[in-house]
């Protein structure tokens, strides 16, 4: 039995994941599950899975999840509670799908446990830079991607991630809601077409930055760090269809594509069970018979400036400031403070303002977050 911890169990991924834990119990205990401050969602996902451990890491609702739980379980709370969530159960593997940088702590600790990370918080690699890179290095932490792109080129690098004889990396985006739209309209782009994600059922925050194409932007920086390619040899195909998850081009010009259903659960599930493969009993396989076409489109940068700055961010090692300034302008946005277009003008203005800066730790780089924040609300 694999013991296996939830971080953000209440979010779109965390749920997914815990399906996919419940359907393997001969595999898979769950030894500990948690949530920032939906108390009685985690108590209602914490009592299918009766988890020894339930950590709540904001300071409230801590009486009333007690209260809606129907077992026993041991109750983590406080500021440090997701970090201690990291270690509570002894689990083997730690699934970690806490939104944004606040997973960057978590993560850390999981490096200095050397507990191995199915990591779908990609700001972890993203605002951890060469911190995270050399953690990972130093203590041989396994990480297993989750992200449906990241996974693919896992699988097509025969689950490795020394890149050897490889030209390019190609990672595929379904390109949003706004794939078709004029430049102009996509600037006052309102929020309820922003949130109507054509493939993907999401979380609010990741669903707009789908839509700015930013997400992807935040992909290939994350593969970046975890493939150690060179920006220029990581390369973003605008895919509609969703199947192709990503793509790996070596040296003789062949060509290795990992296709799949559009269906987070496969590589939550590869994630959760690796090094095994078995059937899948939640995802439905794909039917060649039924796929029409698949279409590949190169993005355009001018339409979706995002994606331009996720390639000037590796550039300039300002790859924190950048994931950092677009939360704060999407919270601004999902808040109708500023219009969509103010987005990406957001964070190339932060970009400029932090630049030069080299946060040396953990510590720093959270540091460094809040003085962004400050910077982006003076921008108003």
């Amino acid at each position: 039995m694999k013991k296996v911890t939830i971080l953000g169990v209440t979010g779109s991924v965390g749920r997914q994941t815990l399906d996919v834990a419940l359907a393997y119990p001969e595999e898979i205990e769950i030894v500990c599950m948690s949530a920032h401050t939906h108390a009685e969602e985690l108590a209602e996902l914490a009592n299918r899975a009766r988890p020894e451990y339930v950590a709540l890491t904001g300071l409230q609702d801590v009486a009333k999840l007690k209260s809606l739980l129907t077992y026993e379980a041991k109750i983590i709370s406080g500021k440090d509670a997701l970090k201690l969530a990291c270690g509570a159960g002894d689990p083997d593997l730690v699934a970690l799908s806490v939104l944004g940088i606040a997973g960057l702590p978590a993560f850390e600790e999981c490096l200095k446990t050397h507990t191995a990370v199915a990591l779908a918080n990609k700001e972890s690699l993203v605002c951890g830079g060469e911190v995270t890179k050399k953690m990972i290095e130093e203590t041989g932490t396994l990480i297993l991607p989750v992200d449906s792109e990241h996974s693919a080129l896992f699988q097509c690098l025969g689950q490795k991630y020394k890149v050897r004889k490889v030209r390019r990396l190609w990672v595929t985006a379904s390109g949003g809601p706004f794939l078709k739209w004029e430049k102009e309209k996509i600037y006052h782009a309102p929020k309820e077409s922003a949130l109507k994600h054509p493939r993907w059922d999401m979380g609010r925050k990741i669903t707009i930055d789908s839509a700015s194409l930013a997400n992807k932007g935040l992909e290939v920086i994350e593969a970046h760090y975890m493939y150690h390619m060179k920006p220029q040899d990581i390369k973003v195909l605008v895919h509609p269809q969703s199947m192709v998850h990503s793509m790996v081009e070596f040296e003789d010009c062949s060509l290795l594509a990992q296709l799949g259903p559009v269906d987070m659960r496969m590589p939550i599930q590869k994630a959760l069970l690796y090094p095994q493969m078995k059937e899948s009993r939640l995802t439905k396989a794909l039917n060649f018979y039924e796929i029409s076409r698949l279409d590949f489109i190169e993005p355009d940068m001018e339409r979706f400036p995002c994606l331009r700055l996720a390639y000037d961010a590796m550039e300039t090692k300002t790859t924190a400031v950048f994931n950092t300034a677009n939360e704060a302008a999407v919270d601004l946005y999902l808040n109708d403070r500023i219009c969509f277009g103010r987005i990406p003008e957001i964070i190339e203005d932060s970009m400029h303002k932090f630049c030069g800066r080299n946060p040396q730790s953990i510590d720093e780089i959270l540091s460094m977050d809040a003085e962004i924040r400050e910077y982006v609300k003076g921008l108003l």
